[in-house]
């Protein structure tokens, strides 16, 4: 007669053949871990970026500035006051100075001097003057006097040539130095008149001033000097 079986043995699992895990370097591989240096170096071109960006915008902010101070009040002597702000626009030179202008009597005749200077949120960047003496009497030697002044400037290459169309008689004489400073001299004689415009300035790069357009600056300054001639 069959015996039951012992108690428990429903609970007790036969033995198992073969690996109950599978044993070590056995088994589906395994993906590669994610290395961190992508991610670095990716944070650090964008900081790079960010600084290089940074740096343009404050060098180009800086040499964009407006140049120049704010409108001052006053009036301006004699023939500077006359003129015109269409002139002074072209020359980037509409803030006049009265305090370094003024007309006085000599013995045979007057001289006035103007001076004008950049408005600031008006005349750019850069820099620009615009200095102007008219001298009545002694018109030959007066002229002459002045032209070769202007040449004996010490600053750079003096370069001179005469100009059609301006009074009896007119010299330009630009000193061209290895700066990005421009000097130009305008001398024209008129009559009994002399005039003479001296125009100096430089212009905003992004990495120093630069020179200026020597034809752009030739022909703001003659624009001032024929207002002049106008008036006397």
């Amino acid at each position: 007669m069959n015996q039951p079986p012992p108690h428990g043995w429903q609970q007790q699992m036969p033995p198992q053949q073969g690996w109950q895990q599978p044993p070590p370097g056995w088994g589906p591989p395994q993906p590669p871990g994610k290395g961190k240096a992508p991610l670095i170096v990716g944070i650090i071109a964008g900081v790079v970026l960010l600084a290089v960006a940074g740096t343009f915008g404050f060098l180009h902010l800086g040499a964009n500035a407006d140049g120049g101070s704010p409108k001052r009040g006053g009036t301006m002597p004699g023939v500077c006051a006359d003129v015109p702000q269409a002139a002074l626009a072209e020359a980037r030179t509409t803030n006049g100075n009265p305090a370094m202008s003024k007309e006085r009597k000599v013995a045979d005749g007057t001289q006035t001097s103007c001076a004008w200077d950049q408005t600031k949120g008006v005349d750019g960047s850069g820099l620009r003057n615009t200095d102007a003496y008219v001298v009545v009497g002694d018109a030959a030697g007066e002229y002459e006097r002045r032209v070769s002044q202007s040449k004996q400037n010490n600053q750079g290459t003096i370069n001179e040539r005469p100009l059609d169309g301006l009074g009896d008689e007119a010299t330009a004489v630009l000193v061209d130095g290895k700066s990005a400073f421009l000097q130009l001299d305008i001398i024209v004689r008129k009559g009994d008149t002399v005039v003479e415009v001296e125009y100096t300035g430089w212009d905003s790069g992004m990495f120093g001033n630069k020179r200026p357009d020597v034809a752009e600056f030739e022909a703001a300054a003659r624009g001032v000097a024929e207002a002049l001639l106008a008036e006397v």
